[in-house]
């Protein structure tokens, strides 16, 4: 919530969430599991999950795609890895995966090739 937030409050929206069990779904989806492994095998699906289902849920009333872009990108630096990638081309992937042309293989594939570890990544 306080990504969302934080997106409002400094580019403006309605506030707010509009499903709050899309947005537990959206959150969960990152440590899914199955049989104890995890369903997105490393750092980058992971990272593409929170990207892909908070934006494709839908959960808040306004700035999905603000937040979900910056949760997979702050998700990434906790984990020790800051990504450099061009913004427009970010910009790009965020939109296409909000109008259902992009999915979480491609998201993470993104995140792959324009990473800059900071020593400390989980690679699973």
């Amino acid at each position: 919530m306080e990504i969302h937030n934080d997106q409002i409050r400094r580019y403006g929206g309605h506030p707010g969430i509009r499903d709050i069990a899309l947005l537990k779904s959206a959150l969960a989806m990152p440590a899914a599991s199955f049989d104890g492994d995890f369903l997105h095998t490393d750092i980058y699906e992971m990272a593409a999950a929170y990207l892909f289902h908070i934006v494709r849920n839908h959960p808040f009333i306004d700035g999905n795609k603000r937040t979900g872009a910056v949760a997979s990108v702050v998700f990434l630096m906790m984990n020790g890895i800051e990504t450099h990638a061009n913004e427009d081309a970010f910009e790009k992937i965020v939109i296409s995966t909000a109008e259902g042309k992009t999915g979480k293989a491609a998201i993470a594939d993104f995140f792959r090739n324009n990473p800059h570890s900071q020593g400390s990544a989980r690679n699973r």
